[in-house]
């Protein structure tokens, strides 16, 4: 098997290998190159400029509106109920962290004669991180259990404070030092405490006033779905780097959601979960949480390789929102026949239910008359 770390001369124009990795690990300014040619590497701005500053304030915003709506779906009792018997979490913790690290450490053996180590690490890191915010609002439209779902992202962001740093040190050494590798605890608390604040929010809202937690569902889900797609277009605008990458990497950006995804279901369907689990664990399963994925590379990374490291968890971003919505939209058409089948079949059967009430009330009227007629 053809080794990730190649040594710095081989970068020579002409060459077909990759580059040397242990410089990514320095504060050199010197092997950083842009596709100009110059020293000076072609960086996007911390923030994506001013689209990533309107990008980071609209998704945290919509975040904290999207789990406060979805508190307002959550049965107090019903996540009690997970939290004492927690089979349902322990699938969706196998899923995230047994699951997702091992079909993105065999992604980079796949493709690796067409990756680089930083890149191939950026592709392991996404796959170790927890689930994202965005797999509450896509439960909510899929109709999972909204219980689990948001048991679920709790669980593995508390996990992954313990779990992310195992997975790396288990899948990373063919391509780095596992130890080289920042964990951003502080992010993980962080993400932890915007589940939890809001999600309380909502709880308590529904609990005072179920009508106005109804009314903020409602504008939530809708809201949310929008702000998913506008973010979508802020992050191609404000990370232009997104498109300039290798085929490769489009390639396992595409596929490893669905993996995700697919891998999610068949395993709460092996183990027996009901439809509505299995939805949930499908979508827990394959979104994952960007933020802290990109917290990882940034701290781990030599500021010259932003542009190379940034560019899988920003396309895996763009995939997971494009699948997940198409799986929305297919399921909300087929749920709007579903539905209108089932109000014609009832409208059907009390068509003939009011047929057979007539004829009832005919009998029962010629009934009437014959005893009539024999009392003359």
């Amino acid at each position: 098997m053809e080794s990730f770390t190649k040594t710095a001369a081989d970068e020579a124009p002409g060459s077909s290998t990759a580059f040397s990795l242990p410089p990514v690990f320095t504060d050199s300014r010197a092997w950083a190159t842009n596709t100009t040619g110059n020293n000076t590497a072609s960086l996007p701005e911390e923030n994506g400029g001013i689209p990533g500053i309107v990008m980071d304030v609209v998704v945290t915003f919509t975040v904290c509106l999207i789990l406060v709506a979805m508190g307002c779906t959550l049965d107090l009792q019903a996540m009690l109920k997970y939290i004492k018997r927690p089979y349902g979490i322990g699938v969706g913790v196998m899923s995230q962290f047994v699951i997702m690290p091992l079909v993105a450490f065999l992604l980079c053996l796949a493709f690796q004669s067409q990756l680089d180590p930083a890149r191939a690490l950026s592709i392991l890191v996404v796959g170790t991180c927890p689930g994202g915010h965005m797999s509450n609002l896509l439960v909510y439209w899929l109709d999972g259990d909204m219980n689990l779902s948001i048991c679920m992202t709790t669980v593995s962001t508390a996990l992954a404070m313990g779990l992310m740093p195992l997975c790396l040190w288990i899948y990373s050494k063919p391509f780095i030092s596992a130890s080289t590798v920042v964990v951003p605890y502080e992010k993980i608390v962080i993400a932890l405490v915007t589940i939890i604040i809001p999600v309380s929010a909502g709880m308590f809202l529904k609990y005072k006033s179920p009508k106005w937690a109804r009314r903020f569902l409602k504008i939530g889900g809708i809201f949310g779905i929008v702000i998913i797609l506008s973010s979508a277009v802020l992050g191609g605008i404000a990370y232009q780097d997104m498109w300039t990458g290798p085929p490769a990497l489009f390639l396992i950006a595409f596929i490893f959601p669905t993996i995700g995804y697919s891998f999610g279901y068949v395993i709460a369907w092996l183990f027996r979960m009901d439809a509505t689990c299995r939805k949930t664990v499908c979508i827990e399963t394959g979104t994952q949480n960007i933020g802290i994925a990109l917290s990882i590379l940034k701290l781990t990374f030599a500021p010259e390789l932003a542009s190379k490291i940034i560019l899988f968890p920003m396309l895996y971003a763009s995939f997971q929102g494009l699948e997940a919505m198409i799986l929305v939209i297919s399921f909300q058409i087929w749920k709007r026949k579903c539905k209108t089948v089932k109000e014609k079949e009832e409208k059907e059967v009390g068509d003939d239910t009011k047929d057979v009430n007539l004829l009832d009330d005919h009998k029962t009227t010629d009934e009437d008359m014959y005893e009539f007629v024999t009392t003359l």
